[in-house]
């Protein structure tokens, strides 16, 4: 199953260029502020746990508006929403890049997130009203791409970056990426719209608080110098906002949440076994730049030049994918791919030294990750209705988020769980069960993917005899 461009319009190949060219400014800000925090902080005369709300606040701008950004993209039109947020992206990275004081960079990044939360879920959306089911997982593989590579780029670049010009530039990194997307969306893309009912503005409010609440506790959890009280309260915030949120929902005719999507077997599972995933993975790859540069003392630059091995290896499995998707199908695939994940992982927990085992463990962490994530994205919508495509990515989109946050949690709980019974802070032995945890983890949603039936995701796959032609 070959791409051969021969195969699709002009509009759908510049279309899946703007859609990659938003993803990969989105997924490489969300992950290359954290090479950049010790030299910011230097720069504001603020310890690194201030610093760390720019990363929180950008992170509970997606979270908030993530779930309308369907709905605004259907009630104004795909393009209309597009241009505002690559505009407002572009013009907060700008805005990030100068600033002097860490209130502002606070108020920025959090203005960032909320761009970021439109760009996303609606470059999505895009794909699914310019594609076909059956030519959805060839797409998904191109534009897949950025959503996987960001997060291994982004230590490389930011540490580059960083290292040899200065922390302003992770920001204006984006400012060519968002001048070139916000001309090329102008001139080729459609303002798709799709009639909605009408919007729930009380039930919004309360998933915002909810979400907001939630996000700020689940950063604060473990850090020591939060005391027990905003602890709680944020905790009581999140339950009672979230209770609240419920009632509303359950009175609601136009709930802010389609609920009916879960009924829908391969939404369902997809949904919760992504979860788990990005949990795991968002784990690893926190744990993975910390353990390079406390065991081995490497600098950000170099610790993040090992995740070079990764990248290939996301790239190599696209081909991979492709063919085991058309002969196996989604189940067996994904079966795969999470067995051959939860070994890569495991095998991060044998480490003693930069050798080879590191290199091979690396690649097929690229592999077994990106098999993950591409089977599973175009498999949540197999079932969807057009109608509902907008509902399905926005609360995909959101989960999806807080599950690597939650990764993030559970990687840092178990590495100070593992360093108070040894005794010694950031020991090997404290990552290396911090590895195989996270191993365990990822492995346990297989008993998610073992709902799935045999030929669940046939509808977006081409017949053979289509692949054959293709191929030729």
């Amino acid at each position: 199953m070959q791409l051969k461009l021969a195969d699709y319009t002009p509009r759908q190949i510049i279309c899946l260029f703007i859609i990659s060219s938003v993803l990969l400014m989105e997924n490489l800000d969300a992950n290359i502020l954290n090479v950049a925090i010790p030299q910011m902080a230097q720069t504001f005369h603020a310890s690194v746990f201030t610093l760390k709300l720019a990363v929180t606040s950008y992170l509970v701008g997606l979270s908030i508006f993530i779930p309308i950004s369907g709905w605004i993209s259907d009630r104004f039109g795909t393009r209309n929403t597009l241009l505002f947020s690559i505009v407002l992206f572009t013009l907060m990275s700008l805005q990030c890049g100068l600033t002097n004081s860490v209130t502002m960079l606070v108020v920025w990044r959090l203005l960032q997130g909320v761009a970021g939360a439109f760009m996303v879920p609606v470059g999505r959306l895009l794909l699914l009203k310019l594609f076909s089911k059956q030519q959805m997982v060839k797409a998904y593989t191109i534009m897949g791409l950025p959503v996987m590579l960001g997060p291994l780029l982004a230590p490389i670049l930011g540490g580059y970056l960083v290292s040899y010009f200065s922390w302003h530039y992770i920001f204006w990194v984006n400012l060519p990426l968002g001048a070139l997307a916000f001309l090329a969306t102008l001139k080729y893309v459609d303002n798709c719209r799709e009639e909605q009912n009408k919007f729930n503005l009380l039930g919004f409010i309360f998933l915002a608080l909810f979400l907001s609440c939630f996000c700020f506790w689940l950063d604060v959890f473990l850090l020591a110098e939060i005391s027990l009280l905003i602890k709680l309260s944020l905790l009581s915030g999140a339950i009672v906002f979230g209770f609240i949120y419920v009632l509303i929902e359950r009175g609601s005719q136009f709930p802010v949440v389609c609920y009916k999507l879960f009924k829908l077997r391969t939404f369902n599972t997809c949904f919760f076994a992504t979860i788990i995933i990005r949990a795991a993975l968002g784990g690893r790859a926190f744990i993975l730049a910390i353990f390079l540069e406390v065991t081995y003392h490497l600098s950000a630059f170099q610790a993040g030049f090992y995740f070079i091995y990764m990248s290939i290896g996301v790239l190599s499995s696209r081909t991979l994918v492709k063919k085991m998707l058309d002969w196996y199908g989604f189940k067996t695939t994904l079966t795969f791919a999470n067995i051959g994940s939860f070994v890569a992982l495991l095998m991060l927990g044998f480490v003693n030294q930069l050798d080879w085992l590191f290199y091979v463990a690396l690649f097929l962490n690229g592999v077994f990750a990106a098999a993950q994530f591409m089977s599973m994205n175009v498999l949540y919508y197999a079932e969807v209705d057009s109608v509902d495509y907008g509902s399905a990515v926005s609360l995909a989109a959101t989960w999806q988020q807080l599950g690597v946050s939650l990764g993030v949690i559970v990687a840092a709980g178990m590495l100070h769980y593992v360093n108070h019974l040894s005794g010694v802070n950031f020991s090997p032995l404290a990552f290396h069960w911090t590895f195989i945890g996270l191993a365990v983890l990822n492995l346990s949603c297989q008993f998610l993917i073992n709902r799935l039936e045999p030929n669940d995701g046939q509808s977006l796959l081409e017949h053979k005899s289509n692949k054959v032609d293709i191929a030729h």
